[in-house]
């Protein structure tokens, strides 16, 4: 008889337990990617054995987290518990960054921060993530401060801003967020360029 009475009870939580668990979303999982333009329409290679080197990258505060970020108003936020980076975004940023130079310019070697003591270098890139999130308004925006460096010696450096439409899906946020990646490759690849032309 008691042990009737206390299995019923437990049987019942296990049950609704379960159904609740049916009835939650599985957890989403994202990447961020970015064109690896043709070199022919990039432009001409740079030198055989050109070494770049790609970092320090820094994220705000509000970005160095798993989830996607959605700007409600000016001040606030919300945070995607569903919808998630499927590693960490400072990683996910570097190394599709590093591919698409490497592409953009014709060089095999896009080292990435920190690098051996050791290591030559022939220009630096790094820069700070500002942005990254979806507005209240339906735009994913992208914004960072680069420099570009060639030993101690500051070559260029200057704000990147994108914003791209993007419907209210964790799909279209990160395809449009990806969109402005590429863009902010080929202003990157085309910075590093115009510096080997001035040599």
């Amino acid at each position: 008889m008691n042990w009737m009475r206390w299995s019923f009870p437990a049987l019942a939580a296990a049950a609704l337990a379960g159904l609740a668990a049916c009835g939650s979303a599985p957890l989403q999982f994202y990447m961020l990617t970015a064109d690896n333009a043709p070199l022919a329409e990039s432009g001409p290679a740079l030198p055989a054995g050109t070494v770049i080197g790609l970092g320090p990258i820094r994220l705000p505060a509000y970005l160095d987290r798993p989830q996607l970020v959605t700007a409600l108003s000016e001040h606030q936020y919300r945070l995607d518990e569903r919808n998630r980076w499927a590693e960490r975004l400072d990683e996910n940023i570097a190394r599709t960054l590093s591919q698409a130079l490497a592409g953009r310019l014709g060089v095999e070697q896009v080292v990435r921060y920190p690098w051996p003591a050791r290591q030559r270098l022939d220009y630096q890139l790094s820069f700070d993530i500002l942005q990254l999130h979806q507005t209240a308004a339906g735009r994913s925006v992208l914004s960072a401060q680069w420099q570009l460096k060639q030993g101690e010696q500051s070559l260029a450096g200057k704000r990147f801003e994108c914003s791209e439409a993007a419907a209210d899906s964790a799909d279209a946020i990160v395809a449009a967020q990806s969109a402005c990646l590429s863009r902010f490759a080929a202003e990157l690849a085309g910075a590093v360029r115009a510096a080997a032309a001035a040599r």
